[in-house]
């Protein structure tokens, strides 16, 4: 797994957690609930930003949510980020393998005609002089 993968993995666990630190705050008397809701709503709005690249001002519900609680609301859209995520991810990843596996045929193509390379035969490294 390179490193972008690695982050981008992080980035997921890091939204699963705001879901959850929003299903909590649900529950949750308003005046105890207000700090923790504007601090996931600011949240919410930069990883909206990051990952669709909407701007703040854009509306806030990406989930079909008819929960009446705002925080429950949040939940949904974090929710909502995390299966996006997880697409883009996949699809990458996806990508790469093919990219990987054409440039390597194609790498193969052309250097079978000058007899570098022969199907089923490993190729060994060149020998390099020790000049220490």
């Amino acid at each position: 797994m390179s490193l972008r993968e690695e982050v981008l993995e992080e980035i997921l666990a890091l939204l699963v957690l705001l879901a959850g630190l929003a299903d909590r705050a649900a529950g949750r008397h308003l005046a105890i609930a207000l700090p923790l809701l504007a601090g996931l709503a600011h949240a919410e709005a930069v990883a909206r930003n990051c990952i669709l690249g909407l701007p703040s001002g854009a509306p806030a519900r990406l989930a079909v949510s008819r929960a009446g609680d705002r925080a429950a609301r949040l939940a949904d859209d974090f929710r909502m980020l995390v299966r996006i995520l997880r697409a883009c991810l996949a699809q990458a990843r996806r990508r790469a393998r093919l990219v990987t596996r054409d440039v390597a045929a194609e790498v193969g193509a052309a250097l079978a005609p000058c007899g570098l390379v022969r199907p089923g035969r490993p190729v060994s490294r060149p020998v390099v002089p020790d000049t220490s």
